[in-house]
């Protein structure tokens, strides 16, 4: 279940990243009240909610060395960072500097002319990169009613072969690739859920008191 807000918020947010008293990592607009989180220091990140996209290099990369990252963008853009991780496994094999014979480049392997349209700079920094791979997936998403087969046959091949089909290319590299990330997919959220059984998908609502949040804590009923 996903949440959406009804309305942009005004002024800029911070967002936090920390351990609850229960061992759950939480990911939130919403600051810890006190007593709430065991851990000794909180991650903050910040963005303009009056943009489009939360600005580049807010967040220094833990360690492995993109999932703070890959976290921050999954979060905004209300997508598994599971996906997104394997996504970028399938495409790059995490190198930042990937180029394909197509001239595909980077961690998600944006196409030129998609970087140009998102505003990357540089599609060799991570940062941008992961930014604008991880909207275009959303936008995929969006436009394929959350059909994940037909969202990564898109990335992959192209929306508009997609659109015309109604299915996934019979192409053997589209097919392959679907069936590398879903796989990958598949065992990575196996493997998250082991290690954290409290691990939610994102949620964005506005509560009773006109306040926007965004997290991977399900609101209360």
């Amino acid at each position: 279940m996903t949440i959406m807000a009804t309305g942009p918020l005004s002024r800029s947010e911070n967002f936090y990243s920390y351990l609850d008293n229960s061992g759950v990592q939480v990911f939130t607009n919403i600051p810890p009240a006190p007593g709430e989180t065991t851990a000794n220091q909180i991650t903050t990140f910040q963005y303009k909610a009056e943009d489009e996209d939360p600005p580049a290099g807010t967040v220094k990369s833990d360690s492995p060395e993109y999932d703070s990252i890959i976290h921050k963008y999954a979060s905004y853009y209300e997508l598994d960072p599971s996906l997104i991780h394997s996504i970028i496994a399938t495409e790059s094999g995490f190198n930042p500097n990937a180029v394909s014979s197509k001239g595909a480049r980077g961690l998600m392997q944006l196409m030129p002319a998609t970087a140009e349209r998102l505003g990357v700079k540089n599609s060799f920094d991570p940062e941008q990169n992961i930014r604008a791979g991880v909207r275009h997936f959303r936008s995929l998403m969006d436009m394929f009613n959350n059909n994940l087969d037909l969202s990564l046959a898109a990335y992959n091949a192209g929306e508009n072969l997609v659109q015309r089909l109604g299915r996934v290319p019979m192409y053997k590299e589209t097919v392959n690739y679907v069936r590398s990330v879903t796989r990958r997919y598949r065992e990575r959220r196996e493997s998250v859920q082991g290690q954290d059984p409290g691990a939610a998908p994102t949620y964005r609502y506005v509560d009773a008191r006109g306040v926007l949040h965004l997290t991977n804590i399900p609101p209360a009923r």
